[in-house]
Order: C-alpha cells, then sequence, then structure tokens
C-alpha cells in the first residue's frame, strides 16, 4: 500500500475533511477505517501525519498533525526524451519516478509527433509512483517541447549528456548538483540534430554495448547517473 498521498495543500493541524479524488480513493478503493494511518505530502516538500477519524459520502475526516518540510534531493537529474507510444511511455514515468528523475521533459523530434492530451495522465502516473515509492516532492513534467526549443531552454543544467552508441562509457561520478540526459526516438535523432544537440553543449555518453528502446535507455541512463552522483557526493569509488 502506497505510504503518501498527495493534495494540492495540506489541512491545518487538527480535524480536516478529505474530498475529492483523493478521498475516493482511501475510502473506496483501499477501505480505509478509523485509525488507519497516512502521510499527505504537497508535491514541493511539506508533508504531514494524518489519522483517519471516519469516512463515508465521499469524504474523510482526519486528524492531522504539524506539517513539517522535507529537503529536495541533492542531485536534480532531467531527462529529456521522445515519447516512445502509449504504455510504454507511461512505464518510462513510473519507473522514472521511482528511480528519482526530478524533471521529465517530453520532446518533439523529425522522427516523432507529440502524443495530445497525454500530460494529465502523466503526472496522474507520476504522483500515484512517487507515492509508492515515498518520494514528498514530485517530478516536474513539462509541456511537450519542440527539440530546438529544449535545446535554448535556460535553465538547462551545465552538465549535458546525450546517450548515443558511438559515446564513451557513463561517467562513474557526476560533479556538480545537477545534469540533463537527452534520449533520442525509436530510430535515433537525426544526423542534424545530433549535431544540434553536441552545438548546445550535449557529451554522448554510452549506455552499454547493445541498441535500447527509449524507455529503456532512459532508465538505465538514470539509474547510472544518480549513482555517480551518490558516488561523488559521498566520495566513494
Amino acid at each position: 500500500m502506497a505510504r503518501r498521498y498527495f493534495v494540492d495543500s495540506l489541512p491545518q493541524q487538527g480535524g480536516a475533511i478529505l474530498v475529492g479524488e483523493v478521498a475516493h480513493h482511501l475510502a473506496t478503493v483501499l477501505r480505509m477505517r478509523p485509525g488507519d494511518d497516512l502521510v499527505l505530502c504537497d508535491g514541493k516538500g511539506n508533508e504531514c501525519s494524518a489519522t483517519v477519524e471516519r469516512s463515508g459520502g465521499g469524504k474523510v475526516a482526519i486528524r492531522a498533525s504539524e506539517a513539517r518540510s522535507v529537503q529536495p534531493d541533492s542531485f536534480r537529474l532531467h531527462i529529456a526524451f521522445a515519447p516512445p507510444k502509449w504504455t510504454r511511455a507511461d512505464w518510462l514515468f513510473e519507473h522514472g519516478t521511482e528511480a528519482g528523475v526530478s524533471v521529465f521533459w517530453p520532446l518533439w523530434t523529425e522522427r516523432t509527433r507529440p502524443q495530445g492530451g497525454r500530460r494529465d495522465r502523466w503526472e496522474k502516473l507520476v504522483r500515484s509512483a512517487a507515492g509508492q515509492c515515498d518520494r514528498a516532492w514530485l517530478p516536474e513534467v513539462r509541456e511537450v517541447t519542440e527539440f530546438s526549443d529544449f535545446l535554448a531552454a535556460q535553465e538547462l543544467p551545465t552538465l549535458r549528456l546525450l546517450a548515443d552508441g558511438d559515446g564513451k562509457p557513463c561517467p562513474a561520478a557526476v560533479p556538480g548538483n545537477a545534469a540533463v540526459l537527452l534520449v533520442g526516438p525509436e530510430g535515433g535523432f537525426t544526423q542534424a540534430e545530433r549535431a544540434q544537440a553536441i552545438a548546445s553543449g550535449f557529451q554522448p555518453i554510452g549506455l552499454g554495448p547493445h541498441v535500447l528502446r527509449t524507455e529503456t535507455a532512459a532508465l538505465v541512463g538514470a539509474g547510472a547517473l544518480l549513482l555517480a552522483a551518490m558516488r561523488n557526493a559521498t566520495g566513494g569509488s
């Protein structure tokens, strides 16, 4: 059972009533009963403990503790990718959240076009996955962005990596507190796109000897870079 449940704003300390989607999920899906404990989060690092007092009629009455703050992850990993089709994209958002991705950048590329109306679904998947893996901070899901606009984005980290079969091995340690990994669509980026990315500061890195699907490359790369960041932070080898 998920430990965390996300709400738009935390209740004040004391008695409170939950309504809407979270109340339906707690009362109807999970069938929580008086005395059951949970943690409510706003997805921005604030949380409180709560105990169910009663439920019914689409509402859940709780007793909430004083809100407390949770520090964000010390390393922010951005993953930029052309979303694969349907359930494969869902898989990427779910498991990327579990792995520790901080920002998802779905992209339009020359070989892919956006899947209309998917952002709301992806945000719901991220919220559910964050609750399951006990994350207090929700990852950001950006609007689908044109490839050239993404490369020009001012907020991109200085450390920029491009998943590329011809690149050097993934670094064993990652300096700084942020990085972005760019992953191509099925068939890869075009030569023009690859050249654009390199001109924009992206360094090609390899993710192993085999050709990987987009969602696999994103998860393999995310795991490797997050572990590398941990090694750097702890001074490990």
